[in-house]
């Protein structure tokens, strides 16, 4: 969605880097890169003078190009990162700055933005233009000729550029890091009240907490907020507690008194502060299962009741509690922050494509199992509709609920190099993953033969069973194929399972 203010060129060099660092290749061609980005000659070469350029703002990596023979040399260094350079041209595009002013209230007249930034006043009202096409997705509208240029509910401006300032996030950057003492006080708060949060979570947290009194200190208060944020309850802690254990001494570490905080403002951090956060089976250990059945949630218990039942399934109560759990959270936040076009962490937009990609077989099952539950549940049309990512949040919930069930992948291992070689392979194939895995004997009926010589498979009744060949010293390229296979096998096993329990469906 932000990549509208992305200056172009730039979003060139950050789509040129992306395809050389994920191909993992010392050198390519001008022929291939030309074919694989689809751009023609001089474009190219227009691309890879930006990219030598743009290490000024980004040095860790190194291309060099070798006009005569065409051919593009890069080396990426270890400390290389794709979201590193996303942030970089997103924070140096003018939109970006535009918002930045917005926020910081430094914002100036059309005239003086088109000196500022040596464009003409055309060129800043297409830029204002496109930022608009970005803020009506939260809802929010900015005209400068207004004397507070943002339109819009105060809890969805806070939404707003909290996510607008979440994806340039760099914690070598960030005050408190910079400040070992308060950072030290901060981590402290969390580390005996909130052991469940990720040092990640914490500095999401803080972030969001950072914007919300920046905004408070400049005059921009929450006139209301809605009905499911203000009866919000978190499982893991009261209210009282949370304003008590937590929001008060954050905020005296920013010289803030929780007694200046309007009560809209505390229930308001209390909810950010349970739907920013998932929480793992672990996580909810000594929670009671009967305090998730009230009245609240019953969205949720009927959610859960309907899996069971379509995908055949009784599960424990800590699976149940983790789900009930944490469709609350993406529920709540579904209906408060809902959005046309959703981002996740790193700007990156919803496209079902590519939420396919991620889960192959997983979610069209659960996309079908969601139109049927939709069909009973009304609301839930309403939760897509606010958030369309929700069918791949609901596959990354139950995909460590379902993979108990999965049924373990099988091979029987051979080495004519003799035991000891044999037991590395077995161990080393063990190790590689963790997903159900078993070495079995031939006369178990395994999924996958692995073999450094030819096998007979009909003498062990075994001839509709895949044989996998390699090196008796396996190479690289051996583990590589192997890893391929058992991919390739485990996904019809899932396939399988996911048909065995959709079996009336």
């Amino acid at each position: 969605m932000f990549t509208k203010l992305i200056d172009a060129n730039e979003l060139h060099v950050y789509n040129f880097l992306s395809y050389c660092y994920d191909n993992n290749k010392a050198h390519y061609s001008v022929k291939e890169l030309m074919y694989e980005l689809n751009y023609t000659q001089s474009k190219l070469l227009s691309v890879i003078r930006h990219t030598e350029m743009f290490t000024t703002y980004y040095s860790e990596y190194k291309l060099t190009f070798f006009e005569a023979e065409k051919v593009i040399l890069i080396e990426f260094s270890p400390l290389f990162l794709k979201s590193k350079i996303y942030a970089t041209i997103l924070s140096r595009s003018v939109g970006f700055k535009l918002l930045d002013s917005l926020f910081k209230e430094k914002y100036h007249s059309l005239e003086h933005l088109s000196q500022k930034y040596y464009m003409s006043l055309r060129t800043i009202q297409r830029k204002l233009g496109e930022m608009n096409k970005i803020l009506e997705n939260y809802h929010l509208t900015c005209s400068l000729k207004r004397m507070n240029p943002l339109d819009g509910k105060e809890y969805h401006i806070r939404y707003f550029f909290h996510l607008m300032y979440w994806q340039i996030f760099d914690e070598k950057e960030q005050e408190s890091t910079k400040k070992v003492e308060k950072n030290q006080k901060i981590m402290s708060i969390f580390t005996e009240h909130a052991p469940y949060m990720r040092e990640i979570d914490r500095q999401k947290f803080n972030a969001f907490l950072a914007i919300s009194l920046q905004r408070i200190k400049k005059g921009h208060f929450l006139q209301e907020i809605p009905d499911n944020v203000e009866v919000f309850q978190h499982p893991l802690i009261t209210k009282e507690r949370f304003k008590e254990k937590i929001l008060k001494p954050l905020l005296a570490v920013n010289l803030v008194s929780l007694k200046d905080m309007a009560e809209t403002e505390c229930d308001f951090l209390y909810f950010m502060y349970g739907v920013m956060n998932t929480y793992l089976e672990c996580d909810l250990k000594d929670l009671d299962i009967h305090i998730m059945n009230e009245g609240w949630n019953s969205e949720e218990a009927y959610f859960v009741h309907y899996l069971e039942k379509y995908f055949h399934v009784t599960l424990a109560d800590k699976e149940r509690m983790y789900l009930l759990v944490n469709l609350t959270m993406i529920h709540h936040s579904s209906l408060v922050f809902g959005t046309k076009n959703k981002i996740d962490a790193f700007g990156n937009t919803a496209r079902e494509e590519e939420m396919q990609r991620s889960f192959p077989m997983m979610y069209p099952t659960m996309k079908r199992f969601f139109y049927e539950l939709s069909e009973d549940r009304e609301q839930y049309l309403q939760y897509y509709e606010m958030n369309q990512r929700l069918i791949f949040q609901y596959c990354m919930l139950t995909r460590d609920v379902f993979i108990k069930y999965e049924k373990p992948l099988t091979f029987s291992l051979q080495s004519k190099y003799g035991k000891t070689q044999e037991l590395w392979e077995k161990k080393r194939i063990l190790n590689a993953t963790n997903r159900p895995l078993e070495c079995v004997h031939f006369s178990e009926k395994p999924d996958l033969v692995i073999s450094d010589y030819p096998i007979d498979l009909e003498v062990y009744g075994l001839e509709n069973t895949p044989v996998f060949y390699w090196s008796g010293q396996p190479t690289v390229n051996d583990w590589r194929r192997l890893k391929s296979v058992m991919k390739e096998l485990r996904g019809k096993n899932i396939q399988s399972l996911l048909e065995q329990m959709t079996l009336t469906h």
